[in-house]
């Protein structure tokens, strides 16, 4: 697939796994009163798997389609993750951003990492 088309089909994708990862997280923060931490760690719990899926399915659809690359889909993800809290930490507890703001600034860039980091080391 060409990288055009792998783009777009990564841009509506990742936008269908955004929204289901920041429904989660502000589930979180808004129904279970959880801290930007913990709604965190929630939303990438159970938004991995459905990323994974989805991008499998959709993106990523040539190179290496096994369950091997879950494996390696995970520590990306790790790594993301880390990155999110950090961004959050920052916005949130030293500028005294909304937490829900804080999120929505911060996805789009964990997004445009996550396509290169896929694209170069999980789905190869």
């Amino acid at each position: 697939m060409n990288l055009s088309l792998q783009i777009k089909r990564f841009l509506v994708t990742g936008l269908i796994n955004t929204v289901f990862g920041y429904l989660v997280y502000a589930f979180g923060v808004v129904i279970l009163n959880l801290s930007y931490f913990w709604a965190t760690v929630l939303s990438y719990v159970i938004g991995v798997t459905f990323s994974y899926v989805m991008f499998r399915a959709f993106v990523f659809t040539e190179g290496d389609r096994s369950w091997n690359s879950f494996k390696r889909f995970i520590p990306t993800y790790v790594v993301l993750f880390v990155i999110n809290i950090i961004a959050l930490h920052f916005l949130v507890d030293l500028l005294s951003w909304n937490k829900l703001v804080a999120q929505a600034v911060v996805v789009p860039g964990c997004a445009a990492l996550s396509f290169v980091i896929n694209r170069i080391f999980v789905f190869k």
